[in-house]
């Protein structure tokens, strides 16, 4: 199982790496760059030398005491007035290369990023609604913001120090032997040891890290739903209700990160440990045998070879969380739209004539059908109510007209032709939509009247309010058509962001209507206005319409009543209080009180 684990987290962070290949002549620069840091680095004990060399022999540098060259050269002298000019040569070099590797890195992670955020923000808008009904917008915020801003280590430090410091350890390693000879060896020896502490706190980083990443998500979700309820909470005295409830889990993701903590910080002192022990054994042989020089250049490249050590093991805690990162938005990306076009779909171009449904079933889960062999068909033109108690299945069954769901069984046509048939885009552009649960956007009045046809000159805008009764708000708003409104348009009032919503409808001109609930905000007189408006524009287009209210359908030329996901009646007012029946019963409830 571990090893089953540790090759699907491999795969993860393979698929991370992948953002990286589109940028391989930054890449390719950053590489040849650290090459170029490590060569410098190693030259840093040197210098070391060089300074204690000078500082022995007084005014020059004499190199004569060096048994392990792999080449026979002389007696080396020059001048100690060289020594700071070599020092700063050494360092510039070290610190040009650094630079211009981590700036080409820094600068991958963050395309990287933004591309993976681009493409899970794509990949989110464009699934299925039944995916959106079994999460949190919280937790796919969470996922979008937290997870993919967690990631960026994992694509910039973690390939800087993957291969940065395995050249500063391969370039050091020869320094090492250069100035301790044989006892460099009592210092190697304890290097493959290191990574034992690494791999085992490495497996315990990633499931806690998933963790609380998991609960971070919970935050929130929790946040977002208790500002959108905000008001509820204030009506029923909840505040220190859900102020406890958000400490609670609040507490929760704490304890997660201080175990985090304690598991990321406790790897680099283990490796210390481990490193000193190493070099005590190597200084002490060294101190007995070693002259000055290459004794104080001999610690320094002992320092250098474990400083990459230590980077080393937080590059496996920075994996580890990107694993856990990367595996939450992978999730996303791997979900599949269960609402697609057909390979062989065409875009819908003809007339509309009729609508049918053929034996509709439908449910959400498995085992728990919410339509049952629904049939019906409607002509072009018709305006069409449908009523029911709440949970008959009304709005579930005209969201199969577009396409928000598919039927389990049976056919939804448009002019004899299975909708599936057509293409998602055209069919969709066909139907205009007012729900009952009215969503504006933080944007101008002018902007969320044209949402669906961006390229809407003024005018057309003003005629679609003019149609919904919307102008005469709209011309009293501070900046009229430009005014913002705001997150959720909460500056208007229900039957005013309503109207809003028609006249977004209005102004896609499509021959199909759906009115789910659409005069549900509307007082009385704002209600009669949006009918009549209604009434004008039914002419010629085919209308669905949702109410409760009886008033509100009783024009309709055919009304489908629902029971339980059973379309039990059909036809105009007058014939279904005839027949009695559920409508019967529902009028009543209205009506003859």
């Amino acid at each position: 199982m571990d090893m089953l684990e540790c090759a699907l987290s491999m795969d993860i962070y393979k698929r991370l790496l992948q953002y990286t290949k589109r940028y391989k002549a930054r890449l390719s620069l950053a590489m040849l760059c650290m090459l170029g840091f490590s060569i410098a680095n190693s030259l840093v004990s040197a210098t070391l030398y060089l300074i204690i060399n000078g500082l022995h022999n007084q005014n020059y540098v004499i190199i004569d005491n060096i048994p392990h060259l792999p080449f026979h050269v002389g007696v080396i002298k020059f001048p100690a007035s060289w020594i700071p000019f070599i020092m700063v040569g050494v360092f510039t070099l070290r610190g040009f290369f650094d630079y211009i590797s981590n700036y080409e890195m820094s600068s991958i992670g963050i395309r990287a990023v933004r591309q993976i955020r681009d493409d899970l923000y794509k990949h989110l808008v464009h699934l299925s609604h039944d995916f959106f009904s079994r999460g949190r917008t919280g937790d796919f915020l969470s996922r979008i913001l937290n997870d993919v801003g967690s990631i960026q280590g994992a694509i910039t430090d973690v390939i800087v120090d993957l291969v940065k410091q395995p050249l500063v350890i391969l370039f050091n390693i020869p320094m090492v032997f250069l100035w301790g000879g044989p006892f460099a060896i009592y210092a190697l020896i304890i290097f493959p040891l290191v990574a034992v502490p690494i791999v085992l706190l490495g497996k315990n980083l990633r499931r806690t890290t998933k963790k609380m990443q998991e609960r971070s998500a919970d935050i929130t979700a929790f946040i977002g739903e208790t500002l959108a309820g905000i008001n509820i909470v204030k009506a029923f005295n909840q505040e220190e209700h859900e102020i406890s409830k958000f400490e609670r889990i609040n507490k929760s993701v704490f304890d997660f990160f201080k175990k985090t903590i304690k598991i990321t910080i406790v790897q680099r002192p283990l490796v210390e440990v481990m490193g000193a022990i190493g070099a005590a054994i190597a200084v002490w042989f060294g101190l007995q045998h070693l002259p000055p020089d290459r004794f104080v250049a001999f610690v320094a490249s002992l320092f250098i070879f474990y400083e990459p050590l230590k980077k080393i093991s937080k590059v496996n805690s920075t994996i580890q969380q990107s694993i856990a990162a990367g595996g939450r938005i992978f999730e996303i990306l791997d979900a599949k739209p269960s609402i697609q076009n057909l390979p062989n779909a065409v875009d819908f171009r003809e007339t509309l004539d009729t609508i049918s449904y053929e034996h509709v079933n439908f449910s959400y889960e498995p085992g728990k059908p919410v339509l049952y062999d629904v049939n019906f068909n409607v002509r072009h033109g018709e305006m069409v109510a449908i009523v029911g108690v709440s949970g008959s299945g009304k709005s579930t069954m005209v969201s199969l007209l577009p396409r928000f769901y598919d039927p389990i069984s049976g056919l939804v046509k448009i002019n004899g032709k299975d909708v599936r048939g057509f293409t998602l885009q055209s069919l969709r552009g066909m139907i205009g939509i007012v729900s009952q649960d009215t969503v504006l956007f933080n944007a101008t009045v002018r902007e969320n009247i044209a949402y669906g046809k961006p390229s809407a000159s003024l005018e057309e805008v003003k005629h679609a309010a003019e149609s919904a009764y919307a102008c005469d708000f709209i011309e009293s708003l501070p900046k009229g058509y430009d005014t913002s409104l705001g997150e959720r348009g909460l500056k208007l009032s229900g039957g005013q962001r309503q109207r809003l919503a028609i006249a977004r409808a209005f102004l896609m001109n499509p021959p199909i209507f759906i009115l789910d609930e659409a005069t549900s905000h509307l007082d009385t007189e704002s209600e009669r206005e949006v009918q009549a408006a209604i009434e004008n524009l039914i002419k010629g287009r085919t209308v669905f319409v949702i109410a409760h209210r009886m008033s509100t359908i009783q024009r309709a030329d055919r009304i489908l009543v629902l029971e339980e996901g059973r379309l039990i009646q059909q036809g105009t007012n007058d014939s279904l209080l005839r027949q009695g029946g559920v409508y019967k019963r529902l009028y009543d409830l209205q009506f003859n009180l």
